[in-house]
């Protein structure tokens, strides 16, 4: 039975702390809890977490050991005067901690510096090995993320499974054919996209070692987004319009669908690395539309609500269709 990723993370945290409590006693280090609760702390959810978090305790402390060892230098030296900025900085820490987790991180290190101040003196021997400690306390964490039971997304799987909830709402709105037994909602459809784009951040250091670069990750996100509300505004569109369109344009409206279904069907067999046929461009959709005006000019020139209904619907389609070619030609610039 394979074990919960909470369970990985529960090990990871016990064999970091030991880790550095070993380092520490044979190291002799005055100050080993700081490696200690910093390889703890940075002991998250996965790998890609780790590693962000990682970077930034280390750039942050820096940061806040550097400002808050000046600020100190410049404070005179009265026990309420540092009591007074240690609880400021105690009370941004706290503050900023889940609106801005970097500044806070700027914070709790001045409180680090004013608390050293408040029993003994500061100073920039305290400051380096303060620096050294997290660093070193940070890549144990990132040492035990990678090589003890590892907890990694997989991108793949993320996105593959994204791409399947497009095509059952597509197939449940235009065809009348779940996928599923339980049919994907535009909510649904939503709160999945969001999901990928809160993870996205860690997602991206994970793919920071692999041959997709994090412009070309987050470029993929920006397309997967367009592609999104493209498709929600499909679905939304057609529930009110399909009572008004004549059965001419919607088995144009068919075609196009199929067109998109199977591009999407391709990128997720391009992603899965599976044998697939070529994308079909969106100028296919285009073309649609371009015999549907020949065939029937005057209905489109008089701008009547149906046509229109029809071209906005059909416009729809060669954005998302569009998108769905670039997102393919960014895979397969990565796989080159």
């Amino acid at each position: 039975m394979a074990l919960r990723n909470t369970t990985k993370i529960a090990w990871q945290a016990a064999t970091a702390i030991t880790i550095a409590e070993i380092l520490s006693y044979f190291l002799n280090l005055e100050r080993g809890y700081w490696i200690t609760l910093t390889a703890m702390a940075l002991t998250t959810q996965s790998w890609g977490e780790s590693l962000k978090r990682s970077l930034e305790r280390v750039s942050m402390t820096i940061l806040g050991g550097a400002g808050g060892t000046l600020l100190y230098w410049l404070t005179p030296q009265n026990q309420y005067v540092i009591l007074g900025i240690m609880l400021l900085f105690v009370f941004f820490a706290v503050y900023l901690f889940q609106i801005f987790h970097l500044a806070a991180m700027i914070a709790l290190t001045g409180f680090v510096v004013y608390l050293f101040a408040m029993f003994g003196d500061w100073n920039l021997y305290l400051l380096r090995e303060r620096i050294l400690d997290t660093a070193l306390g940070a890549a144990i964490a990132l040492t035990v993320s990678t090589y003890c039971m590892p907890v990694r997304t997989n991108v793949v799987d993320l996105f593959v499974g994204y791409i399947e909830k497009i095509q059952a709402s597509l197939s449940n709105e235009f065809l009348n054919r779940p996928i599923t037994s339980q049919p994907v909602t535009v909510q649904q459809l939503y709160l999945e996209y969001q999901l990928i784009r809160k993870n996205a951040l860690s997602i991206s250091y994970e793919v920071l070692f692999h041959r997709i670069n994090r412009k070309d990750f987050h470029l993929l996100l920006t397309q997967t987004a367009f592609c999104t509300h493209y498709v929600v505004g499909l679905i939304e569109a057609y529930s009110w319009l399909s009572s008004y369109i004549n059965e001419e344009d919607k088995k144009r409206i068919l075609l196009a669908v199929d067109t998109t279904i199977n591009n999407l069907d391709t990128l997720k067999k391009r992603l899965k690395k599976e044998t697939h046929t070529a994308m079909l461009p969106a100028i296919s959709i285009i073309d649609i539309l371009t015999k549907a005006i020949k065939a029937d000019p005057a209905r489109f020139s008089t701008l009547e609500s149906k046509s229109l209904g029809f071209f906005n619907l059909m416009y729809f389609f060669t954005r998302l269709n569009t998108r769905l070619n670039e997102i393919y030609s960014l895979l397969e610039k990565v796989k080159k």
